[in-house]
């Protein structure tokens, strides 16, 4: 095990323990150290009392912590009991106040609509970071953790930085509404990402496939050549039919082989939501008086201080969020360029 592997399981192990209530003294992984552990620790890491002593190999007696005991098992029994949902805020950022109007002209191209600013104000929405762990399983195992972010209000992703990296970042006090639904858009949002992520591995994997089936349908397209040339005993001509039956029997195989190689490298996903951090944002909330023909509809759209832009709208049909935005006939409802031309609507106001 490395020394900058050893480093982060030390941080890790440390900061587990003592944010389950143990006294931990232990100051460098490769010095012994110890921690006195509250009850109900010591029983769920299994140790034989509540002072034991911790190490990063097993020799060193007590706790192990490294990758090749039951380290990890251990610590996630602990991480079981921790809160999978954060809830904070942002204090005093900078909001924009001057020229939103040309912002806002600037931000979007509105495709088929007029559009007018009806109000700004200042108002506090939250944005929604959900962790995945994200797996893909066939020939090879590929796995990663990432986020996803999205504007609670608007259901739209947005790559805002990570929450928890901020300074102005605070715990929210006082009771805590229920947050708006939008783990099923984040799941959307995760998919894609996942695939994104996933891309070298996926080519690496579709090559050794491509790969495999060129070798088979050589061999057995050999084979098949073969049978035209065979002949019967004592150089007798070959019999038609059992070159056909022959040929038959190679197809059938190699169909058959090819079958069992795309069984072989199909691909199990699995996309698993982790952690969820609620961040309360101040922004500036621009409401639009949107005219389609004979139709009108108010949106908002918001002013992000965390990425010091605005937010794009959410397209009506798939969700995605979209600055070229097209709007329907009738409902006056936003879409994107694509689905707006999957439905035969029109592309100029």
């Amino acid at each position: 095990m490395s020394a900058a592997v050893e480093d982060r399981l030390h941080t890790f192990a440390t900061t587990l323990l003592e944010r389950r209530g143990a006294l931990v003294d232990w100051p460098a992984p490769h010095q012994p150290g110890s921690a006195l552990l509250p009850p109900e620790v010591a029983a769920a890491v299994g140790a034989p009392g509540e002072v034991v002593p911790l190490g990063c190999t097993a020799e060193q007696g007590g706790l192990a912590v490294n990758l090749a005991g039951d380290f990890l098992e251990w610590a996630g029994r602990l991480l079981e009991r921790e809160p999978r949902v954060g809830v904070f805020r942002i204090r005093d950022p900078y909001l924009k106040r001057k020229d939103l109007g040309e912002a806002v002209a600037r931000a979007f191209t509105w495709l088929n609509a007029k559009v007018k600013i009806h109000d700004i104000a200042e108002t506090a929405i939250e944005y929604h970071t959900w962790w995945f762990h994200g797996s893909l399983s066939s020939e090879d195992r590929w796995e990663t953790c990432f986020a996803v972010s999205l504007n609670a209000v608007s259901g739209v992703e947005v790559k805002i930085p990570d929450p928890l990296g901020l300074w102005e970042l605070e715990p929210r006090p006082g009771p805590v509404a229920a947050p708006p639904p939008t783990g099923e858009a984040a799941y959307r949002a995760a998919q894609r990402r996942l695939v994104q992520l996933a891309s070298d591995f996926l080519q690496r994997l579709d090559a050794r496939l491509q790969r495999d089936r060129k070798r088979l349908t050589e061999y057995y397209h050999a084979l098949l050549r073969e049978a035209d040339h065979k002949r019967g005993r004592a150089h007798a001509p070959p019999d038609p039919e059992k070159i056909e039956a022959r040929k038959r029997a190679v197809h059938l195989e190699l169909r058959r082989k090819l079958g069992e190689l795309d069984e072989r490298y199909a691909i199990d996903a699995a996309l698993l939501p982790v952690v969820l951090v609620r961040t309360e944002v101040p922004v500036l909330a621009v409401e639009l008086l949107v005219y389609r023909k004979q139709a009108s509809q108010r949106h908002r759209v918001y002013w992000n201080p965390l990425t010091r832009q605005f937010d794009p709208m959410g397209c009506g049909s798939c969700g995605e969020g979209v600055f070229s935005v097209a709007f329907t006939n009738q409902t006056v409802e936003p879409r994107c360029a694509r689905c707006i031309g999957e439905t035969g609507g029109p592309r100029a106001a």
